[in-house]
């Protein structure tokens, strides 16, 4: 049986800090918008909080993107689309993938799907081009 662990406030900000966003944030950035409200805090703690919230299921970690690991708020399982020049990450709103395929009996407990390509705004087309098929979010920052 998993301990429950006390109520922290730095945890509960870098928390609300990535679920406050769609733009899949890193840790500096994250650290950015927490330190105005609890100015004591370190980057050290961030990454701590980060780690602790993973570890219980309510963030989860999309990959590195230009070396910095970048974090989703949503952890239901989802696609992401990387722009390969800017960065960018963002949802891609799609069905579920039909089946699970054959492994010859190994048992999938996760699955995760990213795309690359160059966004919209990188290409220099609108917004609602079809590179990716129906994106969900911003680009940029918040």
């Amino acid at each position: 049986m998993s301990q429950a662990r006390n109520y922290s406030k730095k945890r509960e900000a870098v928390l609300e800090a990535v679920r406050s966003t769609k733009c899949h944030p890193g840790a500096r950035w994250i650290y950015e918008q927490v330190k105005p409200k609890l100015p004591d805090i370190s980057l050290g703690t961030v990454y701590r909080n980060i780690k602790v919230c993973r570890e219980e299921g309510l963030l989860a970690s999309v990959g590195v993107v230009n070396n910095e690991e970048r974090f989703d708020g949503i952890v239901e399982p989802h696609q992401h689309a990387i722009c390969t020049k800017c960065g960018s990450i963002m949802d891609v709103e799609s069905a579920a993938p039909a089946g699970q395929p054959s492994l010859n009996g190994f048992a999938v407990d996760n699955r995760r799907t990213v795309f690359y390509g160059v966004c919209a705004k990188c290409s220099g087309q609108k917004k609602g081009f079809k590179g990716f098929g129906r994106l969900v979010g911003r680009f940029g920052k918040n």
